[in-house]
């Protein structure tokens, strides 16, 4: 598991990955060579996604072994759970965990 604060834009035209570019290609190469399940976690653009984005820049087809973990953020600072399970051949689940206003008041 790698944890960064940036989105690196996944979702984003090659040319508008300002400064990941290298980042994306030493990530894609370490991933498809280690073979087992790799999650990158990051923050930064304050949306909650667990998905799939990497493509293999040679064959164009999506990198199975490969986890994005996007975290909440501002106005919705909820959290993730990771849970780690070495018996499953995915290993890493995640689910979101909302924290209402009632679980805040109660804190105070």
């Amino acid at each position: 598991m790698i944890v960064m604060q940036a989105n690196p834009g996944f979702e984003l035209a090659p040319e508008m990955r300002t400064g990941y570019e290298d980042l994306l290609a030493a990530l894609e190469q370490e991933t498809v060579a280690f073979g087992k399940p790799v999650v990158l976690a990051h923050g930064d653009t304050h949306t909650f996604r667990v998905d799939k984005p990497m493509i293999a820049s040679p064959t164009g087809e999506r990198v199975e072994n490969f986890t994005r973990v996007e975290t909440f953020g501002s106005p919705e600072v909820n959290w993730v759970r990771a849970t780690v399970d070495a018996s499953d051949p995915e290993v890493f689940s995640f689910r979101p965990e909302v924290v209402d206003e009632k679980t805040v008041e109660g804190r105070r």
